[in-house]
């Protein structure tokens, strides 16, 4: 039977920056995830609920990611979800450790987004959770989150990398003000040496190519000193 809804991760991770940018690019693939910044919380929420995935970092305040791999499975036996670690241990020992305690993937930090989209996606198959195409539409611009596609009057945009990846998170977090670190941080990665000026270069592109304009519902502001903040005028 396919499944209703979008597949559920829940990912569990207590540096506040890391894990907002990963669940930033699990929202944008059409997934949904529930963060957690502590391992008991987090076992507690898997062993309740319907999760497709686990993401788990080692090193967590109060039950380290092994030990909530090990409840997990003593709790839940077969029923237990797959488990992919996310960690900056990068020993041969700590990688086979975990995936023979039942992981069934181990990823080491820093994560690649191409990378974990991809391992997600294999998991999900092979776990028999099919994932939807996820679109939304703010009158005529449509955004398919899941194949990473925009549309305007029904024609498929023709974006860059770099334009797909600041207009998928834009259109993520309509309505919340994104401080030009963070985009940088988020949308160019942690490379220090991109000039803040290439924000605007960017967001200057976007708002010709999306036709971002009140007269089409939209107002994307520059916040003097601070970002950006993508609005829909008709809410």
């Amino acid at each position: 039977m396919p499944h209703t809804s979008a597949p559920r991760i829940a990912y569990l991770e207590d540096e506040p920056e890391t894990a907002e940018e990963v669940c930033g690019w699990i929202r944008e693939a059409g997934l949904a995830v529930d963060p957690f910044n502590r391992g008991a919380d987090c076992a507690r929420a898997v062993e309740r609920g319907q999760y497709a995935v686990c993401l788990l970092d080692w090193l967590v305040p109060d039950m380290s990611g092994p030990e909530v791999l090990a409840r997990l499975r003593l709790q839940l036996k077969e029923a237990c979800p797959p488990v992919i670690f996310l960690s900056a241990r990068d020993s041969e020992d700590d990688v086979v450790q975990m995936l023979s305690a039942g992981a069934v993937d181990y990823l080491v930090k820093p994560i690649s987004r191409p990378i974990l989209l991809a391992r997600l996606k294999v998991v999900l198959h092979r776990s028999g959770h099919a994932q939807e195409t996820r679109r939304r539409a703010w009158g005529q611009l449509e955004v398919d989150f899941a194949t990473r596609q925009c549309f305007l009057e029904g024609r498929r945009l023709d974006l860059t990398e770099l334009e797909t990846d600041f207009a998928m998170y834009l259109l993520q977090n309509v309505g919340r003000l994104l401080t030009r670190s963070h985009l940088l941080l988020t949308v160019w990665g942690h490379n220090t040496d991109v000039e803040s000026r290439k924000v605007d270069v960017q967001a200057s592109a976007l708002r010709r190519k999306l036709k971002l304009s009140p007269e089409r519902g939209w107002r994307l502001v520059s916040v003097y000193g601070e970002g950006y903040r993508l609005e829909w005028l008709h809410d």
